[in-house]
């Protein structure tokens, strides 16, 4: 017998589809918005025109935007902007200026992504669109093509699994060390195409900047999609997340008070540790930002310990906001001087070497540590070499010793 309540995902598909939707059914939807990269985007507009370029179904709920290579490091990745801006002006979708931001953090920055909406993208950490209460889905580039084209596509509607999440963080501890916690518990596989939704408890409240940590590694553990609370009446809370008697797939409890520092060794993103194991592991290079940690919040976290101390001079400390907004921002609280002053260098807005593309590549047997989202094998750079990740304060506390270290050492 099916419970009265739903949740939160099968709202967003009921809504979608005008039908009785609930998890485990096969439905045709049309997702609110389509968003695409410049990595993935020209080989979406290739098979586009195997379909014959057929009208664009999606005008005005398609964004292109420009952050993977940006700005491009050689001719291939030039012509592929140069490709995708053509279409988008041939056929009405908006482009959005290159050297704005890294998609994710941007999109909910700018108000495209809103509560409720469900969106999907050329990326997997289209996920992340859950730390602003929306729902969203990576798609491989053969399937947007055909979203494009038709208008829908098909979808399985996901269970959900629940995290209630309670009590407050201790010190140097992060919304990424929350989800690190979670995927060591649960596994990279998890919740394999599940909906992993995040309620907090009375008491206990997490920032945007915490949110999108912690939505943009769901897809580590497997998860189709997720949703956190966002800044919304309770009211509109209501509406949007699942219902008391939704049918839940399963449920955990985390207790923020309980969590320490986190890091993922190599080559997963599951292989997690406790700080206090991996201390002393040197490293070569840090690196700060990506879709989900570039943000002001982790360059504040970062500028805490390196306000009064210098990047040891064996070591490349690379910070990279995620957006232009955020680095702006950065720049009249000081935060760029102080990374400046410490020695680390400064990148606009890029996806750059976190998914090992440009301005940052690691080298032979080079270890870094990051408070980016994968270090599977040759992620960052050659295959010999090593990521952790780690949220911002332990990452930047490495650069200054150049080893991973407790936080609390040079603070």
């Amino acid at each position: 017998m099916r419970s009265k309540g739903k949740s939160a995902i099968e709202k967003v598909f009921s809504r979608l589809t005008s039908k009785d939707a609930r998890s485990g059914d096969f439905l045709w939807a049309s997702p609110d918005m389509v968003y695409v990269h410049d990595v993935l985007g020209p080989m979406m507009l290739d098979s586009y025109r195997k379909l014959g370029n057929p009208p664009l179904k999606y005008r005005g709920r398609t964004l292109f935007v420009y952050d993977h290579i940006f700005p491009p490091k050689d001719s291939a990745s030039a012509n592929n902007i140069l490709s995708m801006k053509d279409f988008a002006s041939l056929n009405g979708v908006e482009s959005i200026p290159a050297g704005e931001g890294i998609e994710h953090t941007l999109l909910i920055e700018r108000g495209d992504i809103t509560p409720g909406m469900f969106v999907v993208g050329s990326d997997s950490h289209t996920v992340t669109a859950g730390a602003n209460g929306a729902f969203g889905a990576g798609l491989g580039s053969t399937d947007l093509a055909c979203l494009l084209a038709s208008g829908e596509t098909w979808f399985m509607v996901p269970e959900t699994i629940l995290f209630r999440l309670s009590g407050k963080f201790n010190r140097f501890v992060t919304g990424k060390d929350v989800i690190l916690n979670i995927i060591s518990r649960i596994g990279v596989d998890g919740a394999n195409y599940r909906c992993m939704e995040f309620r907090t408890e009375s008491g206990t409240h997490l920032d945007m900047d915490e949110r999108l940590a912690i939505a943009n590694m769901t897809v580590e553990a497997g998860a189709k999609t997720c949703f956190l609370p966002p800044d919304v009446s309770q009211e509109k809370l209501m509406e949007i997340q699942s219902d008391e008697d939704a049918r839940i797939s399963e449920e955990l409890s985390v207790d923020l008070s309980s969590i320490e520092p986190e890091i993922a060794a190599p080559y997963s993103p599951g292989n997690v540790k406790r700080l206090s194991d991996l201390q002393g592991t040197r490293v070569n290079q840090v690196y700060i930002g990506n879709c989900a940690n570039g943000t002001l919040t982790d360059l504040k976290e970062a500028a805490e310990i390196l306000k009064h101390n210098h990047v040891r001079g064996d070591v490349t400390m690379i910070v990279v906001p995620a957006t232009r907004s955020i680095y702006s921002k950065a720049l009249d609280l000081g935060l760029i001087k102080i990374f400046l002053d410490s020695g680390a260098v400064v990148s606009p807005p890029t996806c750059g070497a976190c998914a090992g593309l440009h301005m940052g590549v690691l080298g032979h047997d080079q270890v870094c540590i990051s408070n980016t989202n994968r270090n599977f094998r040759g992620r960052m750079g050659d295959p010999t070499s090593k990521v952790y990740l780690a949220n911002s304060y332990v990452a930047a506390a490495a650069a200054v010793e150049g080893k991973i270290v407790n936080p609390l050492e040079v603070f």
